[in-house]
């Protein structure tokens, strides 16, 4: 059989994928791109048998999913890619409409948590498609935007918060935007798939990770970015590792997510056997 793996069309994908693209890493299966939403939303409904998803769809769904360990998409820090654009200074933001990106559920709640526990505001808030800041209409004081368009984006409006670096500043911890998952009826009964999966993704990460360089070559034009931004990006900014500390983030996170009422329940992690 050929699982169908699931991968964000956005860059910060890329130090998992590229091995694989290359054909220096074998896999059997069939990549299938999406928006972190799309994606979700695919492998909640069997249309895919692993993906990355975001952190949000395993909390709500943690009986639907086993973990991959060691991959993610994360920071330490500043992130550069999950950023609240405004036009008014957060603190000032109180009862005003913002836009949320609808594709990224993870960066959605963050931005709330941030917006009430930094700065004590309650926005509006407008779930909606993506959009450029310069469609977006006046009586919108911010905006939520992601992955390569918010890299594009920094200086658009007068104000943005780096939703990595904030995270970091209030918890001291990194934060996990995203995961790699398996449904757990797939894991059941291609239990041997899986792991060749896993083994392949783990090992595309670190021939990938080696050749950051190449990469950046080979996509900075794409994105719209110099060769030294694409590279801060990549190398200094995105943690595509799954640590104890970064699970501690995650947990973290989710209970805190639980306390606005936000979750039922934190979830408890659990992962395929290794």
């Amino acid at each position: 059989m050929e699982p169908r793996v699931g991968r964000v069309k956005y860059i910060n994908c890329e130090p998992i994928y590229y091995g694989i693209e290359q054909g220096a890493i074998p896999a059997v299966c069939r990549i299938v791109d999406g928006t972190p939403a799309e994606l979700n939303l695919m492998l909640r409904e069997g249309h895919l048998d692993i993906s990355v998803i975001s952190a949000i769809e395993y909390a709500r769904h943690p009986d639907r999913y086993l973990i991959l360990p060691d991959l993610a998409i994360a920071c330490d820090g500043p992130v550069e890619s999950v950023l609240f654009l405004s036009r008014v200074r957060p603190a000032e933001l109180n009862g005003k409409i913002v836009r949320l990106n609808r594709d990224s559920l993870t960066s959605i709640f963050l931005v709330k948590i941030l917006l009430k526990k930094i700065f004590s505001v309650s926005p509006q808030y407008l779930h909606a498609e993506a959009q450029s800041t310069s469609s977006l209409p006046k009586h919108i004081a911010g905006m939520l935007m992601i992955g390569d368009p918010a890299l594009r984006a920094r200086g658009q409006l007068p104000y943005a918060l780096d939703l990595g670096e904030a995270w970091k500043e209030l918890t001291g911890l990194p934060f996990v935007f995203a995961i790699w998952a398996v449904r757990r009826d797939f894991y059941r009964e291609h239990r041997e798939e899986t792991h060749r999966l896993h083994h392949a993704l783990r090992c595309s990460k670190g021939y990938s990770i080696a050749r950051l360089d190449d990469i950046c070559e080979a996509v900075h034009l794409r994105v719209g970015l110099s060769r030294e931004a694409c590279s801060t990006y990549l190398k200094e900014r995105l943690s595509f590792d799954l640590t104890p500390r970064h699970l501690d983030g995650m947990r973290h996170f989710f209970t805190m997510l639980e306390a606005e009422g936000e979750l039922s329940r934190a979830p408890q992690l659990e992962f395929i056997e290794v």
